[in-house]
């Protein structure tokens, strides 16, 4: 039963996501988050800016651990893609993440 309800919850939350954002949009957003965080490494586990556009940032501040929740967002997004190169960077970066505290 939990599982089934886990699946219809993802489903919604697929829906409403889709609701949003279209899916050009969000593969437009979730590479450009990519390249933003992938860059640096180090800024990134420093200050964790996931889009920045002209004079405006989205940034996941340090401590609440929403950074390596970010990043599994993200892995999963590229799996689905099978866009593995993408994946393997992300996981050594969410190991440094976690290891600064997230």
């Amino acid at each position: 039963m939990q599982i089934k309800k886990d699946l219809t919850m993802k489903k919604i939350k697929q829906l409403t996501m889709s609701g949003f954002v279209s899916n050009s949009d969000r593969d437009s957003l979730m590479r450009a988050s990519y390249y933003q965080i992938t860059r640096n490494f180090t800024k990134t586990v420093n200050r964790f800016i996931v889009f920045k556009d002209n004079d405006r940032l989205i940034e996941i501040p340090h401590g609440i651990a929403q950074r390596s929740k970010f990043i599994d967002l993200m892995i999963e997004y590229f799996e689905k893609l099978e866009e593995y190169e993408k994946c393997t960077k992300l996981m050594k970066l969410k190991e440094l993440v976690i290891m600064a505290g997230d």
